[in-house]
């Protein structure tokens, strides 16, 4: 967080450790959002009080990237008429370096009890008149208690209730219910007993429970993975953005009146979200949550999960108490006051907006499917949406050619470095990119969504996550196959021999949007025969075939290729086009065939050819069945690659293509004599357009275009 502007003069200026874990960075974010509505010119100044530095809240963050709050340097020369110092208890060291900062009113907001030992720390915070804030009863008891001075306000400094940002859930997509909850880390947030923790929350028991702030070391270690628990680190996403993830927040400390986690509470209700809490907290948050003792907070949860209607009524009863528990306009008129100004202010101009834009993260793959697609879906997206690439593929210049500004982060097996090392490197290129473009939401196709594609996303707030992920995945499944559940769309395109995939994303169906096949050209954009006969100088009165047998990075395609021309130069006539494929470590010489081919997209020229041998990956395939070429598969059945076997399979089994393994290749001469007969390849055509149902393109590209309109 580096400084934005030097000195001047501003309405409010926060002072406080924005470093700090648990939801202070949500309350601080919540707040700077209110004033900045208010018409108030906001800076912050981040109080030292770690060695060394750790990292800003992601949710402050934010707030700085969209300009609602100036970053003033570690010795601000500035005058504000209010500073709020929040948390003045997380202080460990004497402040300095701020005698160039005046106020003229001071407001320490106490969220936990103070302690007399740390009123020496807060001399330097004195930079004018000071009142002090509790947060709750019980800080303010304790604050009366000390006997000094220093007023009180007369009402508590409550968090802001405000609805958090939300993406929500794509049509007909089913999720199950996530619990969990938000807390400073230590033992007093904590039941003391590993026992007492299981009791009480659903861990190991089938549930998703997602945690932001651990129990202390060695009770951490008796938990640590258990099914379903998943812990984020304060730094990997949003507090505002973990808890729009929750559909039930249950918070049950180790003792009666900790530091609670009350923005994270607040903004939950607010949300419509069911809040849960022990008993002995009602007279702090009132109604709207749900209040239970501990021995039977599980099965209060379960019983709601149980009963649609009562769960409905509850969470309507969260969103309306927290309007007044948690009121925005009770923290507006307090500030005015302490502003001295009777009227509300004008809201300020928020900054302008920059053009939509979405950022394409394809893989890096055998072949290049995975840009494929994603060029296939930019190319779809409404014209006020800018695409922007962030390519793991040495594929920029064929991004480029088709007009998309494209950046190159190597992947990890083109650094052959340790995979961990590397995704901690990659989720930095990630947050560095997405800081630099603004995006409305990150869209990635490859097999592996890594925690650091989740962490680079979620923490940086109102940008969404997409996941465009494709079937037919053979046996081993992704070990990031679980990282689903952060997605805020995924989008599966289809498959023509989908009735035959039993991988492992088969049985998540109820996870995805599903879409028709995803080709980059539709049908009318290819040339037509004569055309493209022309365009490859080939002759119309003797027959073609097309040879595309992909990059050939896990199978030797050189050696099959060979064989297959070979057998195809024993016919009189027919004139050979050997395709190499833009990413191909392999390199073909053009004797004994007719034309080398080397571009992108091939599938342009497809109506210049009597029929194909052709690799079974995704894109070649669904390109076959779209334009209906005849086609003889040699499928590569290579264990890291998707099910290309079992679509070649399919395609056989209902006439539309011979499916000839490698093994068999003795076989090639039969079949090329069969696809030579027009009828034959009529046929083939025909059963072809049967199984063709479609581009799904352009349903992908508006489920898209419908998550960047809710950002």
């Amino acid at each position: 967080m580096s400084s934005t502007r030097q000195d001047g003069t501003y309405d409010i200026v926060l002072l406080a450790d924005c470093t700090r874990k648990g939801d202070v960075g949500l309350r601080i974010a919540q707040e700077i959002r209110t004033y900045t509505d208010m018409g108030c010119r906001v800076g912050i100044v981040q109080l030292q009080v770690h060695t060394p530095p750790a990292t800003i809240s992601p949710d402050i963050q934010l707030c700085v990237r969209e300009g609602l709050v100036d970053v003033l340097p570690a010795q601000p020369s500035a005058r504000t008429k209010l500073a709020i110092v929040h948390s003045p208890s997380s202080l460990q060291v004497p402040v300095q370096n701020l005698s160039d900062l005046s106020a003229d009113q001071v407001v320490f907001v106490h969220e936990r009890k103070p302690s007399l030992s740390q009123m020496g720390l807060w001399l330097g915070l004195q930079i004018g008149p000071v009142t002090w804030a509790p947060t709750n009863r019980w800080v303010r008891t304790a604050l009366a208690e000390l006997n000094t001075p220093v007023p009180l306000l007369d009402e508590d400094w409550r968090p802001v209730g405000r609805p958090l940002f939300s993406l929500g859930t794509a049509p007909g997509v089913i999720r199950p219910t996530v619990i969990g909850r938000v807390s400073d880390p230590g033992p007093t947030q904590w039941p003391k007993t590993k026992e007492d923790i299981e009791r009480i929350y659903p861990i190991g028991r089938g549930q998703d429970f997602r945690v932001m702030g651990t129990p202390p070391g060695q009770l951490w270690k008796k938990l640590a993975g258990k099914p379903g628990l998943t812990v984020f680190d304060s730094k990997d996403v949003t507090v505002e953005r973990f808890v729009e993830m929750l559909g039930i927040f249950m918070y049950f400390p180790g003792v009666s009146i900790p530091s609670m986690p009350e923005a994270a509470i607040a903004s939950a209700m607010a949300s419509g979200k069911l809040v849960m809490l022990p008993k002995h907290l009602e007279c702090h948050f009132g109604p709207g949550a749900i209040y239970a003792d501990a021995a039977d907070a599980r099965s209060t949860v379960e019983g709601l999960l149980a009963d649609e209607d009562a769960l409905e009524t509850a969470r309507n009863d969260a969103a309306r108490y927290s309007a007044f528990q948690f009121s925005e306009t009770s923290l507006r008129s307090k500030v005015l006051h302490l502003l001295d100004e009777a009227k509300p202010r004008k809201r300020r101009k928020a900054r302008k907006s920059p053009a939509k834009r979405v950022l394409f993260v394809p893989s890096n793959g055998v072949g290049l499917g995975h840009v494929t697609r994603l060029l296939a879906i930019a190319r779809r997206l409404e014209d006020q949406v800018e695409p922007i690439f962030a390519t793991m593929a040495q594929a920029a210049p064929i991004i480029e050619s088709f007009g998309y500004r494209a950046e190159y982060i190597p992947s990890q097996g083109d650094t052959n470095t340790d995979p961990s090392n590397w995704d901690a490197w990659f989720r930095s290129e990630l947050g560095a990119l997405i800081d630099r473009y603004e995006p409305s939401a990150v869209v990635f196709d490859g097999n592996n969504p890594t925690p650091g594609l989740v962490h680079g996303v979620l923490s940086r707030g109102h940008c969404g996550l997409v996941w465009v992920r494709r079937g037919m995945v053979g046996p081993t499944p992704s070990p990031y196959l679980d990282n689903a559940r952060f997605m805020d769309r995924i989008i599966e395109p289809g498959e023509t021999a989908a009735e035959w995939d039993h991988g492992p994303t088969a049985a998540r169906q109820n996870e995805v949007m599903l879409v028709d096949p995803i080709t980059l050209l539709d049908q009318e954009e290819l040339l037509p025969r004569k055309a493209a006969l022309k365009a490859l100088g080939l002759s119309p009165e003797n027959p073609s075939v097309l040879v595309q047998l992909g990059a050939g990075a896990n199978r030797d395609v050189l050696a099959l290729t060979n064989e297959i021309l070979e057998q195809l130069q024993k016919f009189p006539n027919l004139q050979i086009v050997l395709a190499e494929w833009e990413n191909s470590p392999v390199e073909f010489s053009d004797a004994g065939v007719t034309r080398l081919l080397r571009g992108f997209p091939l599938s342009r020229f497809f109506k210049a050819f009597d029929f194909s041998i052709s690799a079974a990956g995704y894109n070649t395939f669904h390109e076959v069945v779209a334009s209906g070429l005849p086609t003889i598969f040699f499928a590569n059945r290579h264990p890291a690659m998707d099910e290309q076997g079992t679509r070649a399979a399919y395609m056989q089994e209902h006439g539309a293509a011979f499916d000839l393994p490698e093994d068999e290749l003795f076989h090639l001469p039969a079949l090329c004599e069969a696809l030579l007969n027009k009828e034959a390849q009529a046929f083939m055509r025909d059963e072809c357009q049967k199984l063709y149902t479609g581009n799904g393109a352009a349903a992908a590209a508006r489920a898209i275009m419908d998550l960047v309109d809710k950002t």
